[in-house]
């Protein structure tokens, strides 16, 4: 179909072409046009056989490609140090878990990184948080200020403060206790102001709280995606952007002045602009705020001239959806820079919500209402969990249902799978036979069009792991299991695999044996267990 326009021929005249000119061989027994545009393959007994020999052969490592010699870095989760992750986090934490091992499965090496935003207002609103729990500890009456974040993790983190510290950090001051109650919708140049007053009298010691609240958050966040299967090798903290060298030089700062030796900058209210509108961005930004703050959109500039600075042939975002609109001004730094912009790539990931018996979950982290990632393992299992985050295509909105993920029956893709597997593994007990053993069987006898298509779907999961590579969709190998999963069922409910018929039985069990091989490769790129009993 593709071809009829440009070589002014119909789709059938086109596919009568391409047949009178394909040479029948050994593999291919038959060629048949199926309608319009398209074209039937027939393969031969043996090329279909020959499938099950090299997974017999490659075992673990069919459908694997050797090395493309590419290095790819990818960030992502890189949820602010805030609080423990939800379950809003935890889509992306296991699509970027699982791309990544799938990205190695095609050949690729990987760094996996999570970018600490350990820098900025929200930390100093953290470390204000932590005082007031601190300080409710030898006074009562202060009241956490409403725009603190509220969850009961930050009272933990406060006990431990207090058990290495004493009373250390507490400020006996009757004025500071009375502005804590009296906040209440004063806006945020009130809370700015409550953080430059905590600073003024603690001293190092604010520094030395805030340090302590990124740290035990960052314990909480790697401790749960540890459980989680997530392994980041690179954390890369937002703070060493702002740390100066030996010549009184930053990361931020060094970033400003390659774009304005550029002319890409210029100064408006006092504040450092980047003209980024000129690289197809809506506006351009701020670097600098006339306060003298920097803008997050300065650490991101830094960060990814660093990311760039590191020799990766990929470098890959994982972001949620609400970020759309920030890729175009990275970019715009990036080539402000003379950096290829299209060496970045960003995948968006839609929002995940938890539902319930039927009901929406509401999570907020500032007001600690939310299911964390920790909870959620507990109820459904990692594995489970894992699973129904990247089930679906990532720029797709998911429903994570709870109740579904928990049920024992083939409506859960992930049970229905692992059910496959511990099937096969439980006819080859009852057997007695050892797979080994197998390498002999006549595979002609596989002559049912069920056994038949069940080997042409094995066929394909090289080709899967490719695609799913390459388009950064690891959905695409849930579904191929799912289907093969219900081929295997179906062919189990419709045969007997331990009968008399000795040679028989054996090129049945050999088959199982690809299909479960290609069940287990497959749940590995899941980062799935691949049970022998279930």
């Amino acid at each position: 179909m593709v071809l009829a326009k440009p070589l002014g021929k119909s789709p059938i005249e086109i596919a009568k072409q391409i047949i009178d000119q394909y040479e029948i061989d050994k593999e291919i027994i038959n060629v048949e046009m199926a309608g319009p545009g398209f074209i039937n393959f027939f393969l031969s007994k043996d090329s279909i056989s020959e499938v099950l020999r090299e997974i017999n052969e490659k075992k673990h490592n069919f459908g694997k490609k050797v090395s493309c010699e590419q290095k790819v870095l990818i960030e992502y989760v890189s949820s602010n140090p805030t609080g423990p992750l939800h379950v809003g986090h935890g889509r992306g934490a296991a699509f970027g878990s699982v791309l990544s091992d799938l990205l190695r499965e095609a050949g690729y090496e990987v760094d996996e990184e999570y970018y600490v935003n350990d820098f900025g207002r929200q930390i100093d609103i953290l470390a204000l948080s932590l005082w007031v729990r601190y300080a409710q500890f030898y006074d009562k009456n202060i009241q956490m200020f409403s725009d603190g974040y509220q969850g009961e993790y930050l009272i933990e983190i406060a006990e431990n403060l207090k058990r290495n510290n004493a009373d250390a950090f507490f400020i006996k001051d009757e004025d500071i206790h009375s502005l804590f109650n009296s906040d209440k919708d004063k806006g945020e140049n009130f809370v700015d102001s409550l953080v430059e007053k905590i600073k003024v009298k603690l001293g190092k010691g604010y520094s030395q709280i805030k340090e302590f609240a990124v740290q035990e958050i960052l314990k909480l966040i790697k401790s749960d995606l540890t459980e989680f299967g997530v392994n980041h090798n690179s954390w890369f903290s937002e703070s060493s952007l702002y740390a100066e060298d030996r010549n009184s030089e930053f990361r931020v700062k060094k970033s400003i002045e390659e774009l304005k030796a550029g002319g890409f900058v210029y100064e408006k209210d006092n504040a450092i602009w980047f003209k980024s509108s000129k690289f197809n961005d809506d506006k351009d930004r701020v670097l600098k705020r006339g306060s003298g703050d920097f803008t997050y959109f300065a650490s991101d500039v830094a960060y990814h001239i660093d990311k760039y600075e590191r020799g990766y042939e990929k470098i890959l975002n994982i972001w949620g959806s609400d970020h759309h609109g920030y890729l175009p001004r990275v970019k715009a730094a990036l080539e402000a820079c003379n950096k290829d912009r299209d060496k970045l790539e960003v995948v968006f990931v839609q929002f995940a919500s938890l539902v319930r018996s039927g009901k929406k979950v509401s999570m907020s982290t500032r007001s600690g209402e939310f299911i964390s990632i920790k909870e959620l393992m507990d109820e459904v299992t990692p594995d489970a969990a894992r699973f129904f985050y990247i089930n679906r295509k990532a720029d797709q909105h998911l429903e994570f249902d709870l109740d579904l993920a928990k049920e024992q029956s083939k409506d859960n893709p992930l049970y229905y799978i692992q059910y496959a597997h511990a099937r096969i593994c439980s006819v080859f007990r009852k057997s007695k036979i050892g797979e080994d053993s197998l390498s002999e069987a006549d595979l002609n006898l596989l002559d049912s069009d069920r056994e038949t298509e069940i080997i042409k779907s094995l066929g394909q999961y090289p080709k899967i792991i490719e695609r799913a590579a390459n388009n950064y969709e690891p959905h695409l190998i849930c579904y191929f299991l799912r289907e093969l999963s219900a081929s295997f069922h179906g062919y189990y409910n419709s045969e007997k695999f331990l009968i008399e018929d000795e040679e028989l039985m054996k090129s049945r069990l050999f088959l199982l044996k690809g299909i479960k091989q290609v069940i287990q490769n497959g749940l590995r790129v899941l980062g799935q267990r691949a049970p022998e009993e279930m």
